[in-house]
């Protein structure tokens, strides 16, 4: 068994969920599974291998809100690493190589060189006084931190308007952007704001709504929202039809957890109902979603990959012409830190497409948050080195967002700790929408108190929220005007 060893004074921003979201990677991009040690201001992670990684870490930023942070490759020995400064320079590492890639096209302004070469003299200090001052290094590398992080997400949202721009000027229209429906406002003055802001829907086919008793749906909901979308010429995503969680599998099923021939038998009925009542009135089937990282049922991956390949089969049987799609969560994969997984995201996503089952897009979940069911948020660099990876799929990417924004607030103050505020909101759906490869951005939650969070677009009395009205501006061009 490897060790690796850190010193840090971070040990107090780690509760037991966010030191189970710590991770290592080999140079293969995977998760290792492996076991934390904290002990005073050490940090230990063992796993079954001597080989070099990297280690990842969810660093809480100055504002409150946490992003997973990765070291360079970092060899086994039997020093102790400093953590914050590793992080440092895995950050300042990530951004000198973006900044390499983009100097044959932007010059950087004074004002981000200026960041960039404090970022570097606080490193250095970091490295320098680490063995003779801990807590000073600590401060130094965070402070370097905190220059690269600002420097990344102030740069991105400027490239995605470059990119933008060269879209607009190749003729190329913007992505489809929507958002992931739920029960209407009541006023109608409201529901023409929510039509006015999304070109597209996605319609939700929760299992466990439509089909409470065994063999029976009922589909009344979904016709309303379907009939709504219509009416105001919506393009409707249909799904995601098959999640394999608590919230998506109805209870009546659980008989059966241990019978994967009959709850496979279940699943393809489901499908069928449902595309059967559906064809033709649909833009596009969302087939399944999270598949890679489910574990309810307790079914091994490759019975799950078989699952997916199924909802697909089923779909194509019945309708060879609608356009499918196949969504992802954690698309870091980090969840094999924690239990034994043989693919990762990417590698499950490319045993799909290599099977020529007719997949037309590839979703991406990106569920952000503390819970156990959402990933660790990454700072926009990090992003969109993820989106460029996934592109290697070469099919058209559909990007789902969730994330906790806070409440209404006074103007000038700040977010609650652990939600962002609207403009950090923005910037993220800028940034993802402005990607060649991203065909369609979702955003997948419509209404405050889904998961016990504030995240949607209406209120918890479904009136509409200055977020929606911001949203608009994401309608058409990228800026606001």
């Amino acid at each position: 068994m490897g060790r690796i060893c850190f010193q840090t004074s971070r040990i107090q921003f780690l509760d037991e969920q966010l030191l189970r979201s710590c991770y290592m990677t080999g140079l293969e991009g995977i998760a290792w599974e492996r076991e934390l040690i904290v002990s005073g201001n050490r940090l230990m992670i063992d796993r079954q291998t001597h080989e070099s990684g990297h280690f990842f870490f969810p660093w809480r930023t100055e504002n409150g809100l946490d992003f997973m942070l990765g070291t360079t490759s970092l060899r086994e020995t039997k020093d102790e690493y400093h953590l914050e400064v590793e992080l440092a320079r895995g950050t300042l590492h990530r951004l000198r190589s973006y900044l390499a890639e983009r100097s044959n096209q932007f010059e950087l302004s004074r004002t981000y060189t200026e960041k960039l070469t404090e970022a570097h003299e606080r490193l250095i200090e970091a490295v320098f006084s680490w063995r003779t001052d801990f807590q000073q290094a600590g401060r130094s590398a965070a402070n370097a931190i905190e220059l690269c992080l600002d420097v990344i997400n102030g740069l991105l949202v400027e490239d995605a308007g470059h990119l933008m721009e060269a879209r607009h000027q190749a003729g190329m229209s913007n992505s489809m952007f929507g958002v992931k429906l739920g029960r209407l406002p009541d006023d109608q003055e409201d529901r023409e704001v929510l039509a006015q802001t999304f070109d597209s829907v996605m319609l939700p086919f929760n299992w466990k709504d439509l089909s409470p008793d065994e063999g029976k749906f009922q589909f009344f909901d979904v016709d309303q929202m379907l009939q709504w979308s219509h009416r105001h010429g919506k393009k409707v995503f249909a799904g995601p039809l098959i999640e394999l969680t608590d919230a998506g599998l109805p209870q009546w099923i659980y008989l059966w957890q241990n019978d994967f021939a009959k709850v496979q038998n279940y699943v393809i009925q489901y499908v069928q109902e449902v595309v059967r009542r559906y064809k033709g009135r649909v833009h596009a089937w969302h087939a399944s979603c999270g598949l890679n990282s489910a574990s309810v049922l307790g079914f091994s991956e490759e019975q799950t990959v078989r699952l997916a390949v199924d909802v697909v089969e089923t779909i194509r049987h019945l309708d060879n012409s609608t356009p499918v799609i196949v969504s992802f969560d954690f698309p870091w994969g980090d969840y094999a830190a924690n239990r034994r997984s043989d693919l990762s995201p990417l590698q499950f996503a490319d045993a799909l497409v290599r099977a020529e089952l007719g997949i037309n897009g590839i979703g991406i979940d990106l569920s952000f948050g503390a819970a156990a069911n959402e990933c660790t948020p990454r700072d926009f660099l990090e992003l969109s080195r993820m989106l460029r990876q996934w592109s290697s799929l070469q099919l058209p990417l559909v990007v789902g967002v969730s994330l906790p924004t806070a409440f209404e607030q006074e103007e000038g103050e700040l977010p609650a700790e652990g939600f962002w505020d609207i403009t950090s909101a923005l910037n993220l759906l800028r940034v993802l929408r402005s990607k060649p490869s991203v065909q369609a951005l979702f955003w997948n939650q419509l209404t405050d108190g889904t998961a016990q969070r504030s995240g949607g677009v209406l209120a918890l009395d479904r009136r509409p929220k200055e977020m929606l009205y911001r949203l608009q501006a994401l309608s058409g061009k990228i800026h606001p005007a």
